[in-house]
């Protein structure tokens, strides 16, 4: 998710990312170890310079524990995703 300040003051935020769950609740900022995590219902504060700028990841990477490199088909067939 990218935000993105392009007036000349600093602004104030307060966003959801719009994701169900605990993930929603984790941006990890991709260029600095700033990280945020949410506050009241689920929403994100931010602050950002004059023309400041923040690249984040939403979630962590925990799905990747969850995912299967094979995947089955109604019928039960196995089969590589690609």
């Amino acid at each position: 998710m990218a935000v993105h300040n392009l007036d000349a003051k600093p602004r104030e935020i307060s966003f959801a990312v719009g994701l169900p769950g605990e993930a929603a609740k984790l941006l990890v900022n991709l260029l600095s170890e700033d990280h945020g995590r949410a506050v009241k219902r689920g929403k994100h504060r931010l602050v950002l310079e004059p023309y400041g700028y923040r690249w984040y990841r939403v979630g962590g990477l925990d799905y990747l524990l969850k995912r299967s490199d094979i995947d089955t088909d109604r019928a039960g067939k196995t089969g590589h995703p690609a």
